[in-house]
Formats: structure tokens, C-alpha cells, sequence
């Protein structure tokens, strides 16, 4: 479980596109749990820092737990936490998620990929605001705020996706960056600075190279964009006018 604070220079220099701006006014809805859709690379981590960090919730914590990679008990372990001697690893009590980030932001990556069996606990935490760590019997009261992404179509045949419904959750779907061409030059700038300050460097994005982007196809999306930015500064550049095919070319 990794707790991270949502950075105000990235919201800073990320917020100058109307989409993003769009975006994010209806993650604000009504302080509402949200669920963004989009493909792999297209921002949702993203999206989801700058919700928190535009909310009210912004001074207190955001935790985000990664679905995908995590077996039942783990993934139970970040979301709610486990009593000393309720699993036979646990030697500490343990604070969970929603526990950890109370007055704050929980986001759940790639909730498709929550273990079906913490469906309905999840579902009774986000009805109740109540949780209870594994192996105690307290109930624990949180006033989290609950983001969501995933790669699936939402198409209600799922039962967790029913339930979400049912819970008026406000669903963003974030468009490739191949719709998105106006955002390329403001996504490249960022992850330039970024690591022009990493590297020490002090390479540049010509005009021929920033048209070159806006043609590109980005199946990777933002991913794909950053990782070329990164090859084109640590090959050392120059001004930046070296062949494009270079840094979007795959390593």
C-alpha cells in the first residue's frame, strides 16, 4: 500500500486544456464516489490525483491500491486493515486504506480486478462508511472518498458494477490521446521539465519535433509520450531537433 499526496505543481501545469479541466469538474460532483474509464497509459492515475487535489479533501491523505497485482489478502490487508493474530503473518494490528486516508482520497486501480469475494465488503463500506479490520470487531466509522479506474467497459453484466450503479457513482471515460492532439505539447513540456531536472539537462522540443507528436498514433497514450521524452532527453538531444523516430521508437 503506498500513501501519496496529490502535488499542487502538477495540477498546475497539467490543468491549462479544457478536457482536463472538463474532466475533472465532473469528478467534483457532489464530493461522489467516481469511476474513470479509459484504455492502459491514458491518464487515470493522473486524473485521480488532480480530483483529490482539486477537492476539499486536498490537505489529508490519498492512497491508491493497486488491484491487479494483489492476492485476497493483501489487497483486504490495504483496504481495511487486520487485528494482531487474525492471519498467520499478522504479528501488528494493521490500519488499512480507508482507515489511513479518513478525510481523504482512496483510489482503487483497476477495480475490475478486485478479488470478487471483497465486492460486497467494499459495496458495504461505501453504503455505510463503515469498516471493520480483519479479525476485530470494532466498527470504524471513515469519511473517505472513493476513486476508481479501469481498462473494462462498464456494460452492468458484472455484479459489482450493478452495485456501483445503484450507488449513483459518476463515471468519467478519459478519450485516447490520438483525440486528445491538443494536450501533446502541454503532456511532452511537463515530462521535459521533469526530466530535464532529473538529468541535469537542458534539451528542447523544436517546433518540427512537438508536429511530429501531434501525428503520432500514441497507442501507449500518455505512457508511451512520457517514455519518448524520456529517451529523447537521455540521449542527449541537444536542441531537440534529433530524428523523431528515435525517441518513439520502441527501446
Amino acid at each position: 500500500m503506498s500513501s501519496v499526496r496529490a502535488r499542487k505543481g502538477t495540477v498546475e501545469t497539467v490543468l491549462r486544456t479544457a478536457q482536463i479541466l472538463d474532466l475533472v469538474a465532473a469528478g467534483q460532483r457532489e464530493d461522489r464516489a467516481v469511476l474513470i474509464r479509459g484504455e492502459h497509459g491514458v491518464g487515470k492515475d493522473v486524473l485521480a490525483r488532480l480530483i483529490h487535489a482539486t477537492s476539499a479533501r486536498q490537505p489529508y491523505s490519498f492512497v491508491k491500491v493497486n488491484c491487479a497485482v494483489e492476492t485476497v489478502e493483501r489487497c483486504e490487508a490495504d483496504l481495511f486493515g487486520h487485528e494482531r493474530g487474525a492471519l498467520p503473518l499478522a504479528i501488528r494490528r494493521l490500519l488499512g486504506s480507508f482507515e489511513f486516508a479518513n478525510h481523504g482520497t482512496v483510489y482503487l486501480d483497476e477495480i475490475g480486478a478486485l478479488p470478487l469475494a471483497l465486492a460486497p465488503r467494499l459495496l458495504h463500506t461505501l453504503r455505510t462508511g463503515e469498516i471493520s479490520r480483519t479479525g476485530g470487531r470494532e466498527i470504524i466509522r471513515v469519511d473517505v472518498r472513493v476513486v476508481a479506474s479501469t481498462v473494462q467497459n462498464v456494460t452492468g453484466y458484472n455484479h459489482l458494477w450493478q452495485e456501483l450503479r445503484r450507488l449513483d457513482v459518476v463515471e468519467i471515460c478519459i478519450p485516447p490521446l490520438r483525440q486528445r492532439t491538443e494536450e501533446i505539447p502541454v503532456w511532452a513540456s511537463f515530462f521535459l521539465e521533469r526530466f530535464n531536472r532529473w538529468y541535469r539537462r537542458d534539451v528542447q522540443l523544436c517546433p518540427d519535433v512537438i508536429a511530429r507528436f501531434k501525428t503520432h498514433a500514441w497507442p501507449g497514450n500518455i505512457r508511451e509520450l512520457e517514455e519518448a521524452v524520456h529517451r529523447l532527453v537521455v540521449g542527449g538531444g541537444g536542441d531537440g531537433s534529433r530524428s523523431l523516430a528515435d525517441p518513439i521508437a520502441a527501446p
